[in-house]
């Protein structure tokens, strides 16, 4: 088993302490910066790396290491942007990157630099060792996947997973094994109606009352589907409802936007159907009642295909047996194998995934440290 010594250790965590300290919050992003360093530092070490714009400032980093076996591809990824720290004040600067008993504080050390810098380095682990890996290895570091998965659309959009057999997302996952994880379909209702003096509110058709009722509705409603064995029912929130102008003026327009977390099986499609469902009930006893929904975002849940060897070659890597989990968010791996369903894929990477967008955000150095071992270890072993 391959083991980081002292010195490797405070220079894996150095590497990440340099990534939290270079700012990609999104937006705007500007993950360039960020790309460029790890891409030059990579290649510094032998290792094959470049990047490649996919918006002014947004570049995604590509890294490969060739193997023993060339016919199978591993492909391990991790989103370069995180959010932004938030209006809540944090006991530690967020891009301070400081250690305080075995803990790293930062914006992105969970979600999800830890997992990024854990990857890379296990890879200039393998190549000072002159260790080559089993598979071709292929990490893509991508931008934006905090708003629309941009850089994970570039890739797949220039064919970059077409002989990608398996893939490692490097996000949080509470140190067990996430083999699937939910969809996002975000959607905007727009509400019309018609505008008037607020001391004539007859005279007018008030869109806010109309979207109000349509909540009413859909908050109501619950899905007609069986619920996944892993990840459960679906789930539907309302969270942004915004129309009119001024306090006098009977609102003409209002907007809903909501947030369905799906399971696999669902579709676009289906939401719409459960959407006009609630406008329906709406509309009821309102023969004007007109509304207009708009996919904002189509993102597929993700399951990894029963008897998947990668599970169990993480397992051996990591020197103990996983729990097998589920989880709600969603990640780029939506994106990259939307279109490759028998692909194998799994979340597994360090940092707690509850502590994703916090304030305080942290990653035990420890379990980082345990990480690089065991990506490394996966690399020296696992053949697909």
């Amino acid at each position: 088993m391959i083991k980081l010594t002292i010195q490797e250790k405070q220079e894996a965590l150095e590497l990440l302490r340099s990534m939290i300290k270079t700012n990609t919050v999104n937006p705007p992003g500007n993950e360039k910066e960020l790309a460029v360093k790890l891409a030059a530092l990579m290649n510094s070490e032998g290792i094959e790396a470049e990047t490649v714009e996919v918006l002014p400032g947004r570049d995604n980093l590509i890294v490969r290491m060739a193997g023993e076996n060339h016919g199978k591809l591993l492909a391990a990824t991790g989103h370069l942007d995180t959010v932004p720290p938030g209006g809540i004040p944090w006991e530690h600067d967020p891009f301070a990157a400081d250690v305080v008993d075995g803990k790293l504080y930062g914006r992105g050390t969970s979600d999800m630099k830890s997992g990024d810098a854990a990857f890379l380095y296990a890879m200039i682990k393998l190549k000072r060792e002159g260790i080559v890996p089993k598979q071709d290895v292929i990490f893509i570091g991508t931008v934006s996947e905090e708003n629309g998965s941009l850089g994970a659309k570039a890739f797949v959009e220039a064919g970059g997973m077409k002989n990608v057999d398996a893939l490692l997302v490097c996000e949080p996952s509470s140190n067990e094994l996430d083999i699937a994880h939910k969809g996002a379909v975000w959607v905007k209702v727009k509400f019309y109606g018609k505008t008037a003096h607020g001391s004539m509110p007859d005279l007018g058709v008030n869109a806010v009352s109309r979207a109000a009722k349509f909540i009413a509705a859909i908050d109501a409603q619950s899905f007609d589907v069986k619920p996944d064995d892993i990840l459960d029912m679906p789930s539907c929130s309302v969270n942004i409802c915004q129309g009119g102008v001024a306090t006098n003026v009977v609102p003409d327009y209002c907007e809903v936007t909501i947030d369905f977390r799906t399971i696999p099986g669902q579709t676009a499609e289906e939401i719409k159907t459960y959407l006009n469902k609630a406008l329906d009930s709406a509309a009821k006893d309102d023969k004007d009642f007109k509304a207009e929904i708009e996919i904002l975002s189509d993102l597929s849940a993700v399951r990894c295909p029963e008897g998947a060897s990668i599970l169990d070659a993480l397992d051996k890597a990591a020197g103990r047996k996983h729990i097998r989990r589920g989880v709600r968010f969603y990640t780029d791996a939506s994106t990259l194998v939307r279109d490759y369903p028998e692909k194998q894929v799994v979340i597994y990477g360090p940092g707690i995934s509850e502590m994703a967008h916090q304030p305080n955000e942290y990653c035990e150095v420890e379990q980082f440290e345990r990480f690089v071992e065991t990506y490394a270890n996966l690399l020296k072993d696992y053949e697909i």
